[in-house]
C-alpha cells in the first residue's frame, strides 16, 4: 500500500512539474516557494512524530505498525529486484488506469491529454483513499468529475466518463472476481 502511495505521489508531482497538466489555478510551478513548502512539511512531520512519541496511547498503537512496516521495507530494499518489481508494477498499474481513462475520454470525443488523464486517475485515487468510505464510492466519482472539469472537460461529459471509468475499473472486476471466487471455492482451490 505504501509503495502505491509513493508511486501515485511521484506521478502527480512529475506531471505537475514536467507534464502538460494545467490545473487552471494560475500558479506557475516555478513561482512556488518549494523550500518553504518542504520546510512546512518537515515541521508537520516532526510534530506528528513528537506527538506520537509523547502520547502513550498513540505510541502503543502507532509504533508497532511502523516497526512492522520498516521491517517489510528493509526486506524489499535489500533486494533491488523486489523494490523495482514493487514500484515498477505500481507504475505500470497507474499507467494502465491512465490509459483506460484517456481511452474513455477519447470514446466520447474529448481531446484531453494522456498526462491529464493519468493525473485525474492517480489524483482521484489518492484523494479518495483519505476518505473513510469503502472503495471511495461517491468520493471518487465526485473527485474525478471535478478534476476533469478543471482540465476543461464539459461537466456532463466528465460525469459520464467518470461513471464509465469507474464501472470499467471498479465494478466489473468485482463482478468477475465474485464468479471466479465461487468457481475456485466450488472446485476446492480456496
Amino acid at each position: 500500500g505504501f509503495s502505491g502511495f509513493l508511486v501515485q505521489a511521484a506521478i502527480l508531482i512529475l506531471l505537475l512539474l514536467f507534464g502538460d497538466v494545467h490545473l487552471g489555478i494560475g500558479i506557475d510551478p516555478a513561482d512556488v516557494p518549494w523550500l518553504l513548502i518542504l520546510g512546512v512539511v518537515a515541521l508537520v512531520a516532526v510534530g506528528l512524530v513528537v506527538t506520537v512519541l509523547k502520547i502513550k496511547k498513540l505510541r502503543d498503537r502507532v509504533v508497532p505498525v511502523v516497526k512492522e512496516a520498516w521491517a517489510a521495507l528493509k526486506v524489499v530494499l535489500q533486494q533491488p529486484s523486489r523494490a523495482f518489481g514493487l514500484l515498477g508494477s505500481n507504475f505500470v498499474y497507474w499507467n494502465v488506469l491512465g490509459i483506460t481513462l484517456w481511452l474513455t475520454l477519447q470514446a466520447v470525443g474529448s481531446d484531453l491529454s494522456y498526462g491529464s488523464a493519468l493525473f485525474a486517475a492517480a489524483g482521484t485515487s489518492l484523494l479518495a483513499g483519505f476518505m473513510p468510505v469503502p472503495g471511495g464510492v461517491g468520493v471518487a466519482e465526485a473527485t474525478m468529475t471535478a478534476l476533469l472539469v478543471t482540465f476543461g472537460v464539459d461537466q456532463s461529459t466528465a460525469f459520464a466518463v467518470t461513471v464509465a471509468y469507474r464501472v470499467i475499473t471498479f465494478y466489473l472486476p468485482a463482478l468477475e472476481g465474485f464468479f471466479g471466487a465461487r468457481w475456485l471455492s466450488k472446485h476446492g482451490y480456496v
